[in-house]
């Protein structure tokens, strides 16, 4: 069943996007001009929408979809997080292009994205959005636009799904949201950052998105991972389908930094450590150093992916302001071998039992 598949994913990790948006750490490829709609004279979103006879339509900034299952599929688009305008690492906006008659389903753009069009099918049970550059035609030929199926009746294993993610969150997460003494609040869905200003940081879960499941290129949640020692950063882990990451957010403007996950902190606040602990998405680096000295963190050491290498990082702890304690080796297996990452005037390097690497 749809929901008990997407629950299991999401109970462990909750994680999610696979593809460009979530390689977030290399440069952006430069996006491809948006083609015309399929539909000759279609010159905008809203002459579109009318074509569809009430299978999509627009309320405010949510894109609605009927499906054949007869549920509806929200999008909505993030622009605004709190008092804020959400940064460019969490805004996304959808728009709709047009019927697909060739595969069958829905074309729409998503911002941002690598591809200049996104494919949403009509009829298939796990709500997905496909890369546009790799849809296939229907087997059996052109697809009419259909009429609108009849309203499908609520399903309940929606809220019991999102009550055992709320319960297996919060017994990780309350404890850390109590010791930042107010300075982050937990409102169902919603994790509530206070920061400087009398300004809030709003991050809102994407698992929901009206009647359905979001799919899994927009399903995401976010989990509170405390406030940094020195009290500069909040810390978030960022849950995708098939991915998490770590986000440092700057309690003095909100900025943010995308970590390879929750990183450790260094005694003096100077050093955060971040490795990749799940290869099941494509990460540039498997372990990162970030200098936090300056106005905005940097990365001061990194270790990049290499091809056909498994291996991955566990950080520890620092075991002092220049020495962090690190486990490695191969995803696939549960045999881990101790390791240090060690600061000198010559820059950081590993170190094991066998020597220097």
């Amino acid at each position: 069943m749809r929901k008990v598949a997407l629950a299991a994913i999401a109970v462990t990790t909750f994680a999610g996007i696979a593809a460009a948006w979530w390689l977030r750490h290399t440069p952006e490829p430069v996006p491809e001009p948006v083609p015309e709609p399929a539909s000759p004279g279609a010159r905008s979103e809203e002459e579109a929408i009318a074509r569809t006879r009430g299978l999509v339509w627009r309320d405010g900034n949510g894109l609605n979809f009927r499906l054949k299952s007869g549920e509806i599929l929200t999008l909505a688009d993030r622009s605004e997080c709190g008092d804020l305008p959400c940064p460019k690492e969490l805004t996304i906006r959808y728009r709709f292009l047009d019927w697909n008659v060739a595969a069958g389903g829905y074309d729409l753009a998503l911002e941002p994205s690598p591809s200049p069009r996104t494919f949403l099918p009509y009829g298939e049970d796990e709500v997905m959005l496909v890369d546009g550059r790799h849809v296939e035609p229907a087997a059996s030929g052109p697809v009419a636009l259909p009429a609108p199926p009849p309203p499908a009746q609520p399903d309940q294993s929606l809220s019991e799904w999102l009550t055992d993610i709320a319960n297996g969150r919060n017994q990780g997460e309350a404890p850390l949201i109590a010791a930042s003494r107010q300075q982050a609040l937990r409102d169902g869905p919603r994790l509530i950052l206070k920061l400087a200003a009398n300004r809030s940081m709003v991050l809102t879960d994407d698992l929901v998105c009206g009647q359905v499941a979001c799919p899994q290129q927009v399903f995401r949640s976010f989990d509170y991972g405390g406030l940094s020692p020195d009290g500069r950063f909040h810390v978030v882990e960022e849950h995708w389908n098939e991915a998490n990451a770590g986000l440092l957010i700057d309690v003095r403007n909100g900025a943010i930094t995308v970590l390879l996950g929750v990183p450790k902190f260094s005694p003096d606040s100077r050093y955060a450590v971040a490795a990749v602990g799940d290869l099941e998405w494509s990460a540039p680096r498997r372990l990162e150093v970030w200098s936090l000295d300056g106005d905005t963190p940097g990365i001061e050491y990194s270790l990049p992916a290499k091809t056909q290498d498994d291996t991955v990082y566990e950080v520890i702890g620092w075991a002092d302001g220049s020495h962090v304690k690190l486990r490695r080796g191969p995803w696939s297996s549960e045999r881990r071998s101790p390791v240090t990452l060690s600061r000198s005037g010559r820059g950081w390097r590993l170190e094991t039992g066998e020597g220097t690497n």
